[in-house]
Protein backbone atom coordinates (compact mmCIF):
# COMPACT_ATOMS: atom_id res chain seq x y z
CA UNK A 1 0.00 0.00 0.00
CA UNK A 2 1.48 3.51 -0.91
CA UNK A 3 2.17 5.95 1.90
CA UNK A 4 -0.25 8.56 2.77
CA UNK A 5 1.89 11.92 1.85
CA UNK A 6 1.85 14.33 4.95
CA UNK A 7 2.20 17.49 3.12
CA UNK A 8 0.29 19.99 2.83
CA UNK A 9 -2.19 21.75 5.70
CA UNK A 10 -2.61 18.98 8.78
CA UNK A 11 -6.21 17.14 9.00
CA UNK A 12 -8.44 19.40 11.35
CA UNK A 13 -10.71 17.08 12.67
CA UNK A 14 -14.09 18.34 14.55
CA UNK A 15 -16.72 16.59 16.21
CA UNK A 16 -19.00 15.67 13.41
CA UNK A 17 -22.46 17.88 13.44
CA UNK A 18 -25.04 14.74 13.87
CA UNK A 19 -28.67 15.03 12.54
CA UNK A 20 -31.06 15.44 15.79
CA UNK A 21 -32.15 11.79 16.22
CA UNK A 22 -35.64 12.28 16.56
CA UNK A 23 -35.83 14.33 13.37
CA UNK A 24 -33.59 11.19 11.77
CA UNK A 25 -36.10 8.93 13.05
CA UNK A 26 -39.29 10.70 11.89
CA UNK A 27 -37.62 11.43 8.16
CA UNK A 28 -36.68 7.97 8.32
CA UNK A 29 -40.22 6.26 8.96
CA UNK A 30 -42.02 8.65 6.82
CA UNK A 31 -39.65 7.67 4.00
CA UNK A 32 -39.83 3.72 4.80
CA UNK A 33 -43.90 4.22 4.82
CA UNK A 34 -44.05 3.09 1.14
CA UNK A 35 -41.83 0.37 1.47
CA UNK A 36 -44.11 -0.74 4.86
CA UNK A 37 -46.97 -1.01 2.40
CA UNK A 38 -45.37 -2.63 -0.73
CA UNK A 39 -44.16 -5.29 1.36
CA UNK A 40 -48.22 -5.73 3.35
CA UNK A 41 -49.01 -5.65 -0.61
CA UNK A 42 -46.95 -8.41 -1.32
CA UNK A 43 -48.25 -10.72 1.66
CA UNK A 44 -51.89 -9.64 0.42
CA UNK A 45 -51.69 -10.25 -2.97
CA UNK A 46 -49.59 -13.79 -2.26
CA UNK A 47 -52.62 -14.67 -0.02
CA UNK A 48 -55.18 -13.39 -2.57
CA UNK A 49 -53.50 -15.20 -5.48
CA UNK A 50 -51.69 -18.23 -4.65
CA UNK A 51 -53.58 -18.99 -0.89
CA UNK A 52 -54.17 -18.16 3.01
CA UNK A 53 -51.49 -21.09 3.65
CA UNK A 54 -48.59 -19.69 1.52
CA UNK A 55 -49.48 -16.13 2.32
CA UNK A 56 -49.29 -16.92 6.35
CA UNK A 57 -46.19 -19.18 5.69
CA UNK A 58 -44.78 -16.02 3.90
CA UNK A 59 -45.80 -13.72 7.50
CA UNK A 60 -44.28 -16.20 9.55
CA UNK A 61 -40.39 -16.43 7.75
CA UNK A 62 -41.12 -12.48 7.64
CA UNK A 63 -41.64 -12.71 11.32
CA UNK A 64 -38.92 -14.93 11.98
CA UNK A 65 -36.45 -13.82 10.17
CA UNK A 66 -37.06 -9.75 12.09
CA UNK A 67 -36.75 -11.86 15.38
CA UNK A 68 -33.20 -13.50 14.37
CA UNK A 69 -32.18 -10.18 12.83
CA UNK A 70 -33.15 -8.42 16.24
CA UNK A 71 -31.75 -11.04 18.83
CA UNK A 72 -28.47 -11.58 16.56
CA UNK A 73 -27.82 -7.88 16.38
CA UNK A 74 -29.73 -6.28 19.39
CA UNK A 75 -30.74 -8.34 22.11
CA UNK A 76 -28.12 -11.02 22.44
CA UNK A 77 -25.65 -9.42 20.01
CA UNK A 78 -23.64 -11.77 18.01
CA UNK A 79 -21.62 -9.76 15.49
CA UNK A 80 -20.17 -13.08 13.69
CA UNK A 81 -23.32 -14.57 12.64
CA UNK A 82 -24.27 -11.18 11.40
CA UNK A 83 -21.54 -10.67 9.48
CA UNK A 84 -21.25 -14.23 7.94
CA UNK A 85 -24.80 -13.32 6.50
CA UNK A 86 -23.14 -10.38 4.83
CA UNK A 87 -20.21 -12.11 3.38
CA UNK A 88 -17.31 -10.65 6.05
CA UNK A 89 -14.64 -12.65 7.59
CA UNK A 90 -12.20 -11.36 10.48
CA UNK A 91 -9.14 -9.30 8.95
CA UNK A 92 -5.84 -11.19 8.65
CA UNK A 93 -2.16 -9.98 9.06
CA UNK A 94 -1.46 -7.55 7.67
CA UNK A 95 -5.20 -5.87 7.16
CA UNK A 96 -5.62 -6.31 11.08
CA UNK A 97 -2.82 -3.63 11.84
CA UNK A 98 -3.77 -1.53 8.19
CA UNK A 99 -7.45 -1.05 9.83
CA UNK A 100 -6.75 -0.59 13.52
CA UNK A 101 -4.50 2.21 12.71
CA UNK A 102 -6.70 3.94 10.47
CA UNK A 103 -9.62 3.27 12.27
CA UNK A 104 -7.81 4.69 15.55
CA UNK A 105 -6.94 8.01 13.18
CA UNK A 106 -11.03 8.37 12.26
CA UNK A 107 -12.13 7.89 15.82
CA UNK A 108 -9.71 10.35 17.25
CA UNK A 109 -11.50 13.54 17.06
CA UNK A 110 -13.42 15.14 20.23
CA UNK A 111 -16.63 13.54 21.44
CA UNK A 112 -15.89 10.49 18.90
CA UNK A 113 -15.56 6.82 20.38
CA UNK A 114 -14.42 4.13 18.25
CA UNK A 115 -14.97 1.33 20.78
CA UNK A 116 -18.27 0.32 20.51
CA UNK A 117 -17.78 -0.44 16.32
CA UNK A 118 -16.28 -4.16 14.80
CA UNK A 119 -14.35 -3.97 11.63
CA UNK A 120 -14.19 -6.58 9.14
CA UNK A 121 -13.67 -6.94 5.63
CA UNK A 122 -15.30 -8.37 2.36
CA UNK A 123 -13.46 -10.15 -0.35
CA UNK A 124 -13.46 -7.86 -3.22
CA UNK A 125 -12.03 -6.38 -6.21
CA UNK A 126 -14.19 -3.03 -5.52
CA UNK A 127 -12.60 -0.57 -3.33
CA UNK A 128 -14.92 0.50 -1.24
CA UNK A 129 -16.87 -0.51 2.47
CA UNK A 130 -20.31 -1.06 4.21
CA UNK A 131 -21.60 0.48 7.64
CA UNK A 132 -23.57 -2.83 8.17
CA UNK A 133 -26.19 -3.14 11.42
CA UNK A 134 -24.85 -4.17 14.99
CA UNK A 135 -22.07 -1.28 14.80
CA UNK A 136 -20.58 -3.35 11.84
CA UNK A 137 -17.80 -1.40 9.56
CA UNK A 138 -16.75 -3.76 6.76
CA UNK A 139 -14.07 -2.83 3.85
CA UNK A 140 -13.28 -4.45 0.80
CA UNK A 141 -9.91 -6.05 0.43
CA UNK A 142 -9.26 -4.17 -2.44
CA UNK A 143 -9.57 -1.03 -0.87
CA UNK A 144 -6.96 -2.31 1.63
CA UNK A 145 -4.52 -2.79 -0.79
CA UNK A 146 -5.24 -0.03 -3.52
CA UNK A 147 -5.80 2.82 -1.35
CA UNK A 148 -3.58 5.04 1.01
CA UNK A 149 -3.64 5.62 4.58
CA UNK A 150 -5.56 8.44 4.06
CA UNK A 151 -7.77 7.84 1.22
CA UNK A 152 -8.47 4.36 3.83
CA UNK A 153 -9.67 7.18 6.51
CA UNK A 154 -11.37 8.38 4.43
CA UNK A 155 -13.93 5.84 3.31
CA UNK A 156 -14.01 4.47 7.01
CA UNK A 157 -14.56 8.17 8.07
CA UNK A 158 -17.66 8.23 5.68
CA UNK A 159 -19.07 4.75 6.83
CA UNK A 160 -18.56 5.94 10.97
CA UNK A 161 -20.78 9.06 9.86
CA UNK A 162 -23.75 6.24 8.45
CA UNK A 163 -23.04 4.89 11.97
CA UNK A 164 -23.39 8.49 13.51
CA UNK A 165 -26.26 9.61 11.86
CA UNK A 166 -29.19 6.31 11.96
CA UNK A 167 -30.06 4.98 14.76
CA UNK A 168 -29.03 0.81 14.49
CA UNK A 169 -32.47 -0.27 15.52
CA UNK A 170 -33.92 2.14 13.05
CA UNK A 171 -31.54 0.37 10.64
CA UNK A 172 -32.75 -3.16 11.93
CA UNK A 173 -36.29 -2.09 11.37
CA UNK A 174 -35.73 -0.70 8.43
CA UNK A 175 -34.07 -4.37 7.34
CA UNK A 176 -36.91 -6.25 8.41
CA UNK A 177 -39.93 -3.86 7.15
CA UNK A 178 -38.15 -3.83 3.45
CA UNK A 179 -37.25 -8.07 3.17
CA UNK A 180 -40.77 -8.71 1.06
CA UNK A 181 -39.84 -5.66 -1.33
CA UNK A 182 -36.30 -6.35 -1.70
CA UNK A 183 -36.80 -9.50 -2.56
CA UNK A 184 -39.26 -8.54 -5.38
CA UNK A 185 -36.96 -5.99 -6.53
CA UNK A 186 -33.98 -8.72 -7.04
CA UNK A 187 -35.88 -10.71 -9.32
CA UNK A 188 -37.15 -8.32 -11.32
CA UNK A 189 -33.27 -6.98 -11.49
CA UNK A 190 -32.47 -10.27 -12.54
CA UNK A 191 -34.77 -10.44 -15.28
CA UNK A 192 -33.69 -7.05 -16.13
CA UNK A 193 -29.91 -8.26 -16.78
CA UNK A 194 -31.47 -9.65 -20.42
CA UNK A 195 -31.42 -6.31 -21.34
CA UNK A 196 -27.10 -6.21 -21.29
CA UNK A 197 -27.38 -7.93 -24.98
CA UNK A 198 -28.91 -4.11 -25.84
CA UNK A 199 -25.52 -2.25 -24.90
CA UNK A 200 -25.78 1.28 -24.59
CA UNK A 201 -29.43 1.11 -25.04
CA UNK A 202 -30.41 -1.55 -21.96
CA UNK A 203 -31.25 1.42 -19.42
CA UNK A 204 -33.98 2.94 -22.01
CA UNK A 205 -34.88 -0.54 -22.70
CA UNK A 206 -35.57 -1.92 -18.79
CA UNK A 207 -37.46 1.92 -18.53
CA UNK A 208 -39.66 1.08 -21.45
CA UNK A 209 -40.31 -2.28 -20.32
CA UNK A 210 -41.31 -1.11 -16.55
CA UNK A 211 -43.78 1.06 -17.90
CA UNK A 212 -45.63 -1.57 -20.04
CA UNK A 213 -45.64 -3.77 -17.62
CA UNK A 214 -47.24 -1.59 -15.05
CA UNK A 215 -50.69 -1.71 -16.69
CA UNK A 216 -49.75 -5.42 -16.91
CA UNK A 217 -49.52 -5.85 -13.30
CA UNK A 218 -52.84 -3.96 -13.16
CA UNK A 219 -55.15 -5.85 -15.09
CA UNK A 220 -53.22 -9.04 -13.91
CA UNK A 221 -54.10 -8.53 -10.42
CA UNK A 222 -57.49 -6.37 -10.41
CA UNK A 223 -59.62 -9.98 -11.54
CA UNK A 224 -58.00 -10.76 -7.79
CA UNK A 225 -57.46 -8.41 -5.60
CA UNK A 226 -60.01 -5.61 -6.92
CA UNK A 227 -59.02 -2.72 -8.79
CA UNK A 228 -58.53 -0.34 -5.96
CA UNK A 229 -55.85 -2.54 -4.48
CA UNK A 230 -54.77 -3.19 -7.98
CA UNK A 231 -54.15 0.33 -8.50
CA UNK A 232 -52.75 1.11 -5.21
CA UNK A 233 -50.10 -2.18 -5.75
CA UNK A 234 -49.12 -0.20 -9.45
CA UNK A 235 -48.63 3.10 -7.32
CA UNK A 236 -46.33 1.48 -4.61
CA UNK A 237 -44.47 0.25 -6.94
CA UNK A 238 -43.45 3.31 -8.42
CA UNK A 239 -43.05 5.64 -5.03
CA UNK A 240 -41.35 2.69 -3.49
CA UNK A 241 -38.16 2.32 -5.04
CA UNK A 242 -38.22 7.08 -5.55
CA UNK A 243 -38.71 7.07 -1.69
CA UNK A 244 -35.80 4.49 -0.65
CA UNK A 245 -33.58 6.43 -3.20
CA UNK A 246 -34.20 9.54 -1.10
CA UNK A 247 -33.73 8.02 1.79
CA UNK A 248 -30.49 6.33 0.68
CA UNK A 249 -29.00 9.79 -0.62
CA UNK A 250 -29.79 11.76 2.64
CA UNK A 251 -27.81 9.14 4.16
CA UNK A 252 -25.18 9.54 1.87
CA UNK A 253 -24.65 13.34 1.76
CA UNK A 254 -24.95 12.97 6.11
CA UNK A 255 -22.07 10.32 6.15
CA UNK A 256 -20.55 12.69 3.63
CA UNK A 257 -21.17 16.32 5.84
CA UNK A 258 -19.57 13.62 9.35
CA UNK A 259 -16.17 13.07 7.26
CA UNK A 260 -15.42 16.25 6.15
CA UNK A 261 -15.93 17.24 9.66
CA UNK A 262 -13.73 14.75 10.63
CA UNK A 263 -11.67 16.06 8.53
CA UNK A 264 -11.60 13.98 5.53
CA UNK A 265 -13.17 16.36 3.12
CA UNK A 266 -10.11 16.63 0.65
CA UNK A 267 -9.42 12.69 0.27
CA UNK A 268 -12.64 11.74 0.50
CA UNK A 269 -13.51 14.25 -2.76
CA UNK A 270 -10.26 13.02 -4.32
CA UNK A 271 -11.67 10.15 -4.54
CA UNK A 272 -14.83 10.09 -6.01
CA UNK A 273 -13.40 12.51 -8.95
CA UNK A 274 -11.00 9.05 -9.01
CA UNK A 275 -14.26 7.14 -9.66
CA UNK A 276 -16.17 9.64 -11.37
CA UNK A 277 -16.89 7.81 -14.88
CA UNK A 278 -15.72 10.82 -18.13
CA UNK A 279 -19.29 10.35 -19.79
CA UNK A 280 -22.42 9.34 -18.65
CA UNK A 281 -25.44 9.14 -20.90
CA UNK A 282 -27.97 10.87 -19.92
CA UNK A 283 -30.87 8.70 -19.00
CA UNK A 284 -28.37 6.60 -16.99
CA UNK A 285 -27.70 9.51 -14.98
CA UNK A 286 -31.07 10.53 -14.12
CA UNK A 287 -31.76 6.59 -13.65
CA UNK A 288 -28.89 6.98 -10.73
CA UNK A 289 -30.75 10.52 -9.77
CA UNK A 290 -33.87 8.96 -9.02
CA UNK A 291 -33.52 5.08 -8.22
CA UNK A 292 -29.76 4.67 -7.41
CA UNK A 293 -28.83 4.20 -3.89
CA UNK A 294 -25.93 6.59 -3.87
CA UNK A 295 -26.44 10.32 -5.36
CA UNK A 296 -24.30 11.40 -8.50
CA UNK A 297 -20.55 11.60 -7.63
CA UNK A 298 -20.69 14.96 -9.02
CA UNK A 299 -23.03 16.01 -6.68
CA UNK A 300 -21.38 14.69 -3.56
CA UNK A 301 -18.39 16.35 -4.46
CA UNK A 302 -20.08 19.49 -4.78
CA UNK A 303 -21.82 19.22 -1.05
CA UNK A 304 -18.28 18.00 0.11
CA UNK A 305 -16.68 21.24 -1.81
CA UNK A 306 -19.29 23.25 0.19
CA UNK A 307 -18.92 22.04 3.29
CA UNK A 308 -15.11 22.04 3.38
CA UNK A 309 -15.83 26.34 2.54
CA UNK A 310 -18.02 26.59 5.61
Amino acid sequence: MPAHSDAGSPRRATAPAVRPRYLAIIVTLLLALPTVLLSAAIILVLGAWVGIWLAVTAVVVWALFGVSLFDAAWFTPNRAKFAKAFGFRHPIPPEDELLAAAWEQVTSAPGVDGWPYSLWVEQSDDPNALAAPSRIVAVTSSALTDLDSGELEAVLAHELGHHLNVDPRVRLVDMWIALPGRVLWAVCRRLGRIARILGPLAPFARFVAAVGLLPVVAIVLTPVVGFGAALLFVVLLIVEPLTRSAQCHRDEYAADRAAVDLGYGRELAAGLRSWESETTPRLVALGDRLYSTHPPLALRIRKITARLGE
